[in-house]
């Protein structure tokens, strides 16, 4: 009984400590400019969660996925409207480009799938198990 008590201290200590010292450096926010200085697209990641937001000056119609060292697509969505939902768990954590098309332009941005929302949720589901028993 000892020995179950000291490993959910020995848990829970190991998860508050993560948690603050993480909180707020896992939420990322990539800003790509226009040509003229105006944002063209915004893309919202809390690297804790499974989706990043993508928003768009303007309605954008497909975007891709691309592997960094061949350029090539490895995913593509089409879409409607300004906005839309990406699926982190489709991908390997590394740094990849994003190609946003709009029906008056094409931009370009780096983004990085973190592998700490794994990390996280192996915690998240410990600390369950821990306050169950």
């Amino acid at each position: 009984m000892k020995k179950i008590i000291l490993n959910i201290a020995f848990i829970l200590v190991v998860a508050i400590s993560f948690s603050q010292q993480s909180d707020n450096a896992q939420r990322i926010k990539y800003v790509t400019e226009a040509p003229d200085g105006s944002i063209a697209m915004t893309i919202y990641d809390d690297t804790r969660e499974d989706n990043m937001k993508l928003e768009s000056a303007e309605a954008f119609y497909k975007y891709e996925i691309l592997d960094p060292a061949t350029s090539e697509p490895i995913y593509t969505s089409n879409n409607r409207g300004k906005d839309c939902v990406i699926d982190k768990t489709k991908f390997k954590a590394g740094t990849y480009n994003l190609r946003l098309f709009t029906s008056s332009f094409v931009i370009t941005s780096k983004i990085t799938i973190s592998a700490a929302r794994k990390f996280y949720q192996v915690t998240k589901t410990v600390n369950a198990l821990a306050i169950t028993e």
